[in-house]
């Protein structure tokens, strides 16, 4: 079976080459916005504080909300545009950009109007009281972030469609830095509201941009008419799907840091946002390159042997990448504590062990979920979606009654264990898989090896020198992954191109 193109051997080994890169900057925009993150949230404690920290990360969380109401459009952007370019249809395209992002556009305006005059009465019950006038402050701006982006969603997707996901990387990766940048210079000044102004001209850069690229690639003008019916009524139906799914999803963070808030403080939910931030940024290098995938997916034959074949690749790459990520996470929390907060955390470091080992077992998932996507098979998505959503919601608020902070963690988790289970098991029966002939056996061994070592790290069994103990520990783990990439996962990633 050739790449994504049946042509010539040149047009095969372009395609090919095109997966690569795109990979490759996925991967590469998402370490880039860990980075700037990292600095900016020492930017932000030093400035405001971990609990204005909290209030922001509850203010961000709960605005996010109303993307429920985006009908999964801008992610249907993605799978439309791949096909109307296999079949070379610019003008249908054209139509596409236009209806979604119109629509959009109208039903954020819609819903900005309607949450901000019940927003005081929503907060107060999320945030302690001296805290709600700061809260209101940024409110709005967080509101208008979200209608821009909401339409950036739509162009961005464009180009993810396009397979162009390098453009899209690189005008994300310049908006974090026009973030930080931004947030130096006006934090000191304008305190919490500051962030705000910031997160307003990163939106505003990555949507003008986004918007110029597309226009170069498929000649689309923004102030023509386009509105196209059948295709906005095929975008609903396709997208009505991930809505079910968005539902589902507003079940785990906007809900956990409500929730933590609550049983924990805003302080647990400053130092949570900050571990969930860092485990987000490692979660999206694997997540943002399996996803540059699903182009290639929609043009994959469905024979079982062909998928089998394909998602085995990609699964021991998976693996592979979230081993390192995690392990990397792990022995390298109190060293990454001592530099962003200035001091080791226990409540930091901690949260940060057990988010980094349920993202290890989320990201099992990843290769599948993108596979269903890209054939639309969303109801086995849904079911996952609700598994995790409404498990997370149940266990944390019980959890979390009892047993604080540490329960509300303690939830996620177990929603992540029942989500990935049935996420595998479904995909594996369908296609005859099973978990020994999933995984190679040359995986197992480099797993047993950084699981080892993580639990030297996490249990602290030599007492003496910590820092030094973790960084010994973070060299080994490093040695055991350049071997391990240098001998089996180079040739493994050249080939992901191939279906």
């Amino acid at each position: 079976m050739g790449a994504i193109f049946y042509m010539t051997d040149t047009t095969k080994k372009a395609g090919k080459f095109l997966v690569i890169i795109n990979v490759i900057s996925s991967g590469g925009q998402v370490l880039l916005i860990g980075l700037v993150y990292f600095f900016l949230y020492r930017i932000l404690l030093k400035s405001l504080g971990v609990e204005l920290l909290g209030v922001w990360s509850v203010v961000l969380s709960t605005s996010s909300l109303a993307n429920l109401a985006n009908f999964g459009v801008a992610d249907s952007v993605i799978r439309f545009v791949a096909l109307y370019s296999k079949e070379g249809d610019k003008a249908k395209m054209r139509e596409l950009i236009f209806t979604a992002s119109l629509f959009l556009l109208g039903l954020f305006l819609l819903i900005g109007c309607i949450i901000y005059p019940f927003a005081g009465l929503i907060l107060n019950h999320m945030i302690p009281a001296k805290y709600i006038a700061d809260a209101m402050l940024i409110l709005p701006y967080s509101l208008l972030c979200l209608v821009i982006n909401a339409v950036n969603g739509v162009f961005s997707s464009v180009l993810d469609g396009l397979q162009k996901n390098y453009i899209r990387s690189l005008l994300f990766s310049s908006s974090s830095l026009l973030l930080l940048g931004a947030t130096y210079f006006l934090v000191p000044h304008y305190g919490l509201q500051g962030v705000a102004f910031a997160q307003v001209a990163q939106s505003l850069f990555t949507l003008i941009t986004c918007m110029c690229f597309v226009i170069a690639q498929t000649a689309y003008n923004p102030l023509r008419w386009g509105w196209n019916k059948a295709i906005f009524k095929q975008i609903f139906s396709y997208g009505m799907k991930f809505q079910f799914i968005s539902l589902a999803n507003m079940l785990n963070d906007p809900v956990t840091k409500i929730l933590l808030g609550k049983f924990g403080g805003m302080a647990f939910v400053g130092y949570y946002e900050m571990a969930n931030r860092l485990i987000m940024q490692a979660r999206g290098v694997i997540i943002n390159s399996t996803q540059s995938l699903v182009p290639v997916m929609v043009n994959l034959d469905n024979d079982v042997e062909g998928v089998q074949k394909f998602y085995k690749r990609i699964f021991s790459n998976v693996l592979f990448f979230s081993m390192a990520s995690t392990a990397a996470i792990i022995l390298g929390g109190r060293i990454v504590s001592a530099l962003w907060i200035n001091s080791y955390q226990p409540v930091f470091y901690y949260t940060l062990v057990v988010l980094a080992l349920s993202l290890l077992i989320n990201l099992f998932t990843t290769p599948a979920y993108f596979y269903y996507m890209a054939k639309a098979n969303l109801g086995v998505l849904i079911t996952n979606h609700l598994i995790l959503g409404f498990t997370n919601a149940a266990a944390a608020a019980v959890l979390g009654f009892y047993f604080g902070g540490a329960g509300v963690i303690a939830g996620w988790v177990i929603a992540i264990v029942l989500s990935t289970i049935y996420m595998l098991q479904h995909f594996n029966k369908i296609y005859g898989l099973t978990y020994g002939r999933l995984i190679f056996r040359r995986d197992v061994m480099y797993a047993i090896v950084l699981f080892v070592l993580m639990a030297f790290g996490v249990g602290n069994f030599v007492k003496s020198n910590v820092i030094i103990t973790d960084i010994a520990l973070l060299v080994l783990a490093f040695a055991t992954v350049a071997i391990y990439f240098v001998k089996f996962k180079v040739k493994d990633i050249l080939r992901s191109g191939d279906v």
